[in-house]
């Protein structure tokens, strides 16, 4: 049988371009190049299942993410945060003065100045860069050059807030408190979002004694940003200063318990920052809860084994207890310095090095002249024992009462007998806490 229609038509041979096969050559000798790299180890081999490389991320990303992690009071994560920025754009002046600004929050003064110096090489004639470096010198003390950087921001732009606020709390530590005072009225006007703003405006009603006023201002800053440790600490001064104030023993205990509350705000936030451990390690000294306040300069001491001030502290607190055995040694370590060993679990013992704390201040002072008076009570009268560090303190600060009268009672009165071979009265010899 025949099927009906037109017949199929075979398909013709088409020949091949030459220069498809010179292609396909070329293909077949990379290959074998690239496969003969391979197995020497000059070109790596990739997973053809890895992800491929993605782009940079942009540092307006990382700039943003900053300001987030300040909000949330995350200081460390928002600098690194800023550093990664500045990978990026090293130039960028507004990168440069958040950095300084979180790390003056932080309490890394020194890093600020340094940041904001590199702000000004970005921009000399930024106001920005100019007020926060005159912040963070201020924090270092260096008053005089904080002053002149604060009126050159303001020369520069009259109209940016910061720059009136960080004018406010150096004109204040100058007793300038009027000036002070309007300045940080004056950053409020500009600014009332900016928590610099309220915190100069505390401060300046906290200088002149108005602690209520002071409160509210710093509650007003927390309204802002609710996650600065500093600000709880600064609330919780100012009820601990009213306490000393009140005029009963229930209204200073009421105010004491405020205190302690805010000093634990303070520390919810981190439990891993020392300072409000320290606090609240003051606060119940103040009440003479003397074991609570052993408990948190211990846990403290947990967390920075090496630091000075923990140790002196400890060595005041002792020094109250009369446990004078572990006060010399403590207060020893915070003024002269040396290797500490510690335990951690239970058999693991650990040194660290403690770096002697110099008379700076009136925190220590109390340590020089308290372990002035512990030497002279345990009849260490040597010229480098007891008249050493009482004479240091007295130095210091001469017309201070209780450094006059701790050298008189232990220079002049128990030193001079022990080394006349003088017997001492019974209890003669029995140091009394400081106050």
């Amino acid at each position: 049988m025949y099927l009906k229609g037109r017949s199929v038509p075979l398909r013709r041979s088409r020949r091949r371009s030459p220069w498809a096969i010179i292609l396909l050559l070329l293909l077949i000798i990379a290959a074998l190049l690239m496969l003969g790299l391979q197995m020497q180890g000059r070109l790596p081999v990739r997973d053809p299942f890895l992800p491929t490389a993605t782009p940079t991320r942009s540092p307006v990303s990382w700039a943003e993410e900053a300001k987030t992690q300040f909000s949330f009071g995350k200081f460390d994560r928002a600098i690194e945060a800023y550093r990664q920025a500045l990978v990026v754009d090293q130039r960028n002046v507004d990168y440069w003065v958040g950095l300084a600004r979180v790390q003056i929050f932080a309490g890394k003064y020194a890093d600020a100045i340094e940041s904001a110096e590199s702000a000004l090489v970005s921009a000399p004639d930024s106001a920005r860069a100019r007020a926060v470096y005159a912040w963070a010198l201020w924090y270092e003390d260096r008053v005089d050059e904080a002053q002149a950087a604060a009126v050159q921001a303001i020369a520069i732009d009259a109209n940016y807030a910061p720059a009136r606020a960080y004018y406010s709390f150096i004109l204040n530590s100058t007793f300038n408190l009027d000036q002070g005072f309007g300045e940080a009225q004056k950053a409020l006007e500009l600014d009332p979002t900016l928590i610099e703003s309220h915190l100069a405006l505390g401060f300046s009603n906290e200088v002149v004694g108005n602690y209520d006023g002071a409160i509210d201002r710093y509650q007003d800053a927390l309204a802002i940003n609710p996650n600065i440790i500093e600000t709880y600490r600064k609330i919780a001064f100012n009820y601990r200063a009213k306490a000393q104030r009140a005029s009963t023993k229930i209204e200073s205990d009421a105010l004491m318990e405020q205190a302690l509350i805010y000093f634990g705000k303070a520390l919810s936030l981190d439990p891993n920052n020392v300072l409000p451990y320290l606090d609240l390690s003051r606060t119940n000294i103040q009440i003479d809860r003397l074991g609570v306040a052993q408990q948190y300069l211990n846990q403290a001491l947990d967390l920075e084994p090496d630091n000075p001030l923990i140790h002196g502290r400890l060595g005041l607190l002792y020094f109250k207890r009369r446990n004078y055995e572990s006060a010399e040694p403590s207060l020893r370590l915070a003024i002269e310095g040396g290797p500490y060993e510690y335990t951690v679990g239970l058999t693991q013992t650990l040194s660290v090095n403690v770096a002697p704390l110099p008379l700076a201040d009136s925190s220590t002072l109390e340590f020089y002249y308290t372990y002035g008076n512990l030497l002279a009570f345990l009849g260490r009268c040597a010229p480098d024992e007891a008249p050493l560090y009482l004479q240091k303190a007295l130095d210091y600060e001469p017309d201070n009462e209780t450094v006059i009268a701790s050298y008189e009672e232990s220079v002049n009165g128990i030193c001079r007998r022990v080394l006349s071979g003088e017997q001492l009265p019974e209890g003669a010899g029995t140091p009394t806490p400081t106050p």
